[in-house]
């Protein structure tokens, strides 16, 4: 039923209905949420889960609440998209499937992006922060020669040095 409601909630959002596709994908990560909470249990009592199980569920989940931060941006709401991308952010570990990590890497840059926009000295540092660790993992992900690496290294070298110039 959850990946039947994210379908849906891809299609509300082709069609141009951003409220409806946002409470699908609202609905869809609160499905998410129980059914990671039953492999939980379910790897409790047997000891062991089929990983590919929980991988699925994780990036479904890594990937619906990055459409959320996107879908919140549309509608204006940089605030809340920030907490969809900081949610996603706090969400992903080290043993996350490599899709998961390639969503935390695109919200650090999305993050960057809204902390930019602020005023005040303190969004232009955790701008900067974010989009280090986006370049970190890009680097990771694609290698230092990737055409996104190259972006992301060119555009936090023009932060640092229009930071550097105020």
């Amino acid at each position: 039923m959850t990946l039947i409601t994210l379908n849906m909630a891809s299609i509300y959002s082709k069609q141009g209905n951003l409220d409806k596709a946002l409470t699908c994908y609202m609905d869809g990560v609160k499905g998410l949420e129980v059914y990671e909470g039953h492999l939980a249990r379910l790897e409790e009592s047997r000891g062991w889960i089929d990983a590919s199980q929980k991988q699925s569920a994780h990036k479904h989940m890594m990937a619906a609440l990055g459409r959320i931060g996107s879908l919140k941006l549309k509608l204006g709401d940089n605030d809340a998209a920030l907490e969809a991308y900081m949610s996603l952010i706090g969400t992903v570990e080290e043993d996350s499937p490599v899709a998961s990590h390639v969503e935390k890497a695109k919200a650090h840059i999305k993050c960057a992006t809204i902390f930019r926009q602020r005023e005040g000295t303190e969004n232009r540092e955790q701008s900067v922060e974010h989009l280090r660790e986006a370049h970190r993992m890009y680097k990771t992900l694609y290698g230092g020669q990737h055409k996104d690496t190259a972006a992301i290294e060119s555009s936090l070298k023009q932060w640092l040095a229009e930071d550097k110039k105020s």
